[in-house]
């Protein structure tokens, strides 16, 4: 088994264990996490490595691979920095979805694809804005959506009523620049791969 197929089939491993325990265990269900980022990326993240093992052509979207990598890696950098204390900290499904997965995605980004056209070759400066579009439309979703529909956003640091519409704006404004700057940061990487293919 090569290491593309090893990291791959162990993400959409990972990401489906996690769905089993959470939606055998679970006293709200499978259904109310799914409402997150993280069990949203994670569904993406496994979808996408899914296709690329059945069609490996999908590999040649390096856009895509590198917007599934950026929202995996920051689910589980915001999770592990900001919200262990704030959740049931590192059960199975955490520690599958919040470790494993970025964990997978980084090395499977990092170490995959030296052999095909350089990555660098296949993605542009402008990627990391564009991989934005997803978290700001989960952010409206969160913001207007749920907050709006009786139900509180699923992240404390963006429901105006546990920290203040102020304290909401700087959050969002953190996440952003910092969603960018690790977008740039995985771009950089790619950057290597030009030099060393």
């Amino acid at each position: 088994m090569t290491p593309r197929v090893a990291l791959r089939l162990g993400i959409v491993v990972a990401v489906a264990a996690a769905l089993l325990v959470v939606g055998v265990t679970s006293e709200r269900g499978l259904w109310w996490r799914l409402l997150t980022f993280t069990y949203q990326a994670n569904l993406l993240a496994a979808g996408y490595y899914l296709c690329t093992l059945v069609w490996p052509r999908a590999d040649a979207r390096a856009g895509l691979r590198g917007a599934v990598v950026l929202y995996v890696v920051m689910a589980g950098l915001v999770w592990n920095l900001f919200l262990t204390g704030h959740s049931m900290g590192y059960t199975v499904a955490n520690l599958l979805l919040h470790v494993v997965v970025p964990a997978l995605a980084l090395c499977d980004w990092v170490l995959v694809g030296h052999g095909e056209a350089p990555m660098a070759a296949r993605l542009s400066w402008w990627q990391p804005v564009a991989w934005l579009v997803f978290p700001a439309a989960y952010l409206a979703l969160a913001l207007l959506v749920l907050n709006n529909a009786g139900r509180r956003a699923p992240y404390f640091f963006l429901d105006p009523a546990s920290v203040g519409a102020a304290a909401v704006a700087v959050n969002v404004a953190a996440l952003a620049a910092g969603v960018l700057a690790l977008g740039y940061a995985l771009l950089a990487v790619g950057g290597v791969k030009r030099s060393e293919v």
